[in-house]
């Protein structure tokens, strides 16, 4: 089976705030969601004298991204790798390889193009698959499936209207509800069938399939996503080194919504600075070479030292 070149999104840009670390010869960085190994890469070629912590939850993305360090760097002798959520990183881990403190740090919150077209885990709707979705299928935590088929109605329309801001979330719900009394929801095909018919055809959106908020909402609960962001975030945050960058590329409103206002609220404590008054939006270049692209925001965030209260303050 042929694969669609992976791409990574807005690499200059995530490359130019990384850049922006104070320390003048940076030596440690961390790629929190290594996905295909893209932006890995860049800032293996952009830092040559650096570290990288090579970190994803999926044990295959991880030996993917590996894999593309290798072919493209020549070498992983740079590279730390682990099979772990970002929002896991501690300091014990850093202390394991020696770090004292990351230069700079990305996480993309995005999920990788693999995992639609290739997991065979129902993330999408082309070919029929099981109804799974876990980024980590080896954890052994619930399935889409079993949300669906053993959720209460207020329980999967919350997940609707919170993760998917779907208007029809309710409908849903009661529909698939009913429909598991005769047939337990198994693959993906079932529940898009389902969607479909609990969506007037003249409701339907334009530009994408009417089940795509509903597997986004889904996939967002399996794999407990916006908790991992916040969380992953504040602790990526205090392992930085003062000067040290946190680069975050989310591609939907939701965690758009997450970084933004935990960088505001890191930014209280006067030991951070925000890079990005606004999201860094991909050019109309980027969008038309790679469509993934069209819905990405960067922020940045820098660690700094802390204002110093003067002493007639108090």
């Amino acid at each position: 089976m042929l694969e669609s070149p992976h791409i990574p999104v807005l690499p200059n840009e995530v490359i130019s705030l990384l850049q922006l670390s104070k320390n003048p010869n940076p030596q440690w960085f961390l790629d929190g969601t290594a996905g295909e190994g893209g932006h890995s890469k860049l800032i293996l070629k952009t830092f040559p004298n650096a570290q990288l912590i090579l970190i994803d939850r999926d044990a295959v993305m991880l030996e993917r991204a590996k894999k593309e360090i290798q072919n493209e760097i020549g070498s992983l002798e740079r590279v730390h790798s682990f099979q772990m959520n970002f929002s896991e990183v501690d300091g014990d881990l850093l202390s394991e390889v020696g770090c004292p403190g990351l230069d700079g740090a990305l996480v993309d919150l995005g999920v990788s193009l693999f995992h639609f077209l290739h997991s065979g885990r129902g993330f999408t709707f082309k070919n029929e698959e099981p109804l799974d979705m876990r980024l980590e299928p080896q954890v052994g935590q619930k399935t889409a499936a079993d949300v669906v088929n053993y959720s209460s109605v207020l329980h999967l329309k919350k997940v609707f209207w919170e993760y998917g801001e779907e208007r029809w979330a309710l409908k849903i719900a009661n529909n698939i509800v009913q429909s598991r009394h005769k047939k337990k929801f198994e693959t993906n095909t079932d529940l898009v069938k389902l969607v479909e018919s609990s969506i007037p055809r003249k409701f339907w959106p334009k530009e994408s399939h009417p089940a795509t908020r509903i597997f986004q909402a889904l996939r967002i609960e399996v794999n407990e996503e916006l908790l991992h962001a916040e969380k992953g975030i504040r602790t990526l945050s205090n392992s930085l080194a003062i000067g040290g960058v946190l680069t975050c590329i989310s591609f939907h409103s939701l965690e758009d919504r997450i970084v933004k206002w935990t960088f505001r609220d890191l930014k209280t404590t006067d030991h951070f600075e925000i890079l990005t008054k606004k999201p860094i939006l991909p050019s109309d270049t980027e969008i038309k070479e790679n469509r993934a692209s069209r819905s990405a925001k960067l922020r940045g965030l820098m660690k700094i030292e802390p204002i110093k209260e003067s002493r007639w303050e108090k």
